[in-house]
């Protein structure tokens, strides 16, 4: 996602911008915008868009958080590692919860959720994810908030991860990151055998082995040894990854979407090649391996979405349900007369132009002085 830090990445003590990261994120985004507001319903019959495009987000924000956290930990000795847990979640929270906390806060004055409102206090911690599974017991449940489960999950598994970078060295790095794909394919398959419904994605468990891909080329790539090997690896990763997407593809189209999403496949299997590829191709970003596809994903149009991605995933919902509970039955059908209703390539494309528009104002005047503030009030060690 990662929908939540920007596209500087660490290399070497100094941050410089990855080609394209700007770009996979706005695709990322695109993708779970029309899950939600479905253009094609064939489209969405050929495979699980939407996850594809949260599962990108989370190998992003594994790769560029992870980054961060290794040339922070490179000056463990100098400044402590107090210190540096200190100016990492604080850098953290001025990213993420002003806005956050701003939409939420809109959705329970304007009563768009009432759910959100009696459980705000999770929501509040980032805990909306547990709620769900162990209080709600449905996805939807939250309305305009439900896609913040992926938040709760992104900071729950950086209050742990941040120590682990700090704290040790690369080889237990290493086996955590193993550690933790064997225990996100062991907890999906756990909760479809339980037959525990959304839980298999809602928990953190099940999404640290797409977190725990971008980390790892985070690693592989921070070190710069190796990168001819890592490139062959990566090479087999992509392709593997590629054909294991198509096949899953057919077998959804095959089967239908009801009989696909109840299957061992889709409860377990079919992050797997989507994250694959997704860390391939941010490993051949990274190394400056894939040009042609770094510029096309540099247009300025996708990084300008890119950059902006955050906030339009925070707001989209929020966008949607407030036209529908308000906007349109308050303002627009006593206006025109007539009952408004706003369905596939319509929806999309109105509620896309609007979200983005939001999501760029909130940029320039909330988001960047809040940058500012940070960076003065907790510079970058």
């Amino acid at each position: 996602m990662d929908k939540v830090v920007t596209s500087q990445s660490v290399r070497g003590g100094s941050r410089d911008r990855v080609r394209g990261i700007d770009g996979l994120r706005a695709i990322s985004l695109v993708l779970v915008l029309q899950a939600h507001w479905g253009p094609s319903a064939t489209f969405e019959k050929i495979a699980e868009w939407g996850r594809a495009g949260l599962l990108v987000f989370f190998v992003i924000s594994g790769f560029l958080i992870t980054r961060i956290l290794i040339d922070l930990s490179a000056r463990r000795q100098v400044l402590g590692v107090s210190a540096l847990l200190i100016n990492f979640y604080s850098r953290r929270f001025f990213r993420i919860q002003p806005i956050y906390y701003i939409a939420l806060a809109f959705i329970i004055c304007m009563g768009l959720n009432d759910a959100v409102r009696e459980d705000v206090i999770y929501h509040i911690l980032f805990l909306q994810n547990f709620s769900n599974v162990f209080l709600r017991e449905d996805l939807g449940v939250y309305g305009p908030a439900y896609p913040w489960w992926s938040l709760a999950v992104e900071e729950q598994f950086y209050v742990i991860w941040a120590p682990v970078v700090i704290f040790l060295r690369p080889s237990a790095w290493r086996a955590a990151l193993v550690g933790a794909i064997v225990l996100a394919i062991g907890w999906r398959v756990f909760a479809w055998s339980a037959d525990l419904g959304q839980a298999n994605v809602l928990v953190t468990f099940g999404n640290l082995d797409a977190l725990a891909a971008g980390a790892a080329v985070a690693i592989v790539t921070s070190s710069g040894q190796g990168t001819v090997a890592a490139s062959r690896w990566f090479s087999v990763v992509m392709v593997f990854g590629i054909m294991g997407f198509c096949l899953l593809a057919w077998i959804e189209y095959s089967l239908g979407l009801v009989a696909f999403r109840s299957s061992f496949l889709a409860k377990v299997v079919c992050d797997v090649p989507v994250y694959m590829i997704a860390a391939s191709l941010i490993f051949f970003l990274a190394t400056g391996r894939v040009g042609v596809v770094a510029k096309v994903l540099d247009n300025p149009v996708l990084i300008y979405v890119g950059r902006r991605s955050y906030g339009a995933y925070v707001y989209h919902l929020v966008v949607s349900y407030t036209f529908h509970y308000y906007i349109t039955p308050r303002c627009l059908e006593p206006l025109l007369g007539v009952k408004l209703g706003l369905y596939g390539p319509i929806e999309f494309c109105v509620f896309a132009a609007v979200t983005i528009a939001v999501a760029a104002l909130s940029y320039r005047y909330i988001e960047k002085p809040i940058f500012r503030l940070r960076d003065r009030a907790v510079p970058t060690v």
